[in-house]
């Protein structure tokens, strides 16, 4: 099925506002914002909510947004933030740092690297070894064991 051009530019259009509009609206959450104005604000429940044992609430909307809740209350709130991006041309690398909501001493930064290169992608948290390994395997399948 051959989808019409004059199509394609408004669908694309739509989903990159789409994330843009999650930003804002989320920009526009605040501390102290009640639950229900959360729930108006970003049109919509989370999508995942975890609950912790003094009572709060992370809320989740998507993978890259939350909001950790007390009392009814917004107290915190966290967005995915790109902390490294490097590209060199062959290689590109970067790493995130996921959105992340939790009462204070009870969180690890969760972090996730992505290296591409023209042999393949490595994503995750990436262990240097592990890379030579991998590249090592992609060399081997490529041009033969006969190369060490």
């Amino acid at each position: 099925m051959k989808i019409p051009f004059k199509l394609v530019v408004p669908l694309l259009l739509s989903a990159s506002f789409g994330c843009a509009t999650t930003q804002s609206r989320f920009n526009s959450v605040y501390p102290g914002m009640p639950s229900r104005g959360v729930v108006e604000t970003m049109e919509g429940g989370p999508s995942r909510a975890q609950e912790f044992g003094d009572g709060s609430t992370a809320w989740y909307y998507g993978d890259d947004f939350c909001l950790l809740l007390r009392d009814d209350k917004v107290v915190a709130k966290d967005s995915t933030q790109e902390k490294v991006s490097v590209n060199a041309g062959v290689v590109a690398l970067k790493e995130v740092q996921k959105a992340q909501c939790a009462p204070p001493g009870t969180a690890e930064v969760q972090t996730e690297q992505m290296i591409r290169t023209p042999v393949g992608s490595f994503k995750g948290s990436i262990d240097p070894e592990a890379i030579k390994n991998k590249a090592r395997e992609t060399r081997d399948a490529l041009v033969g064991d006969s190369v060490k």
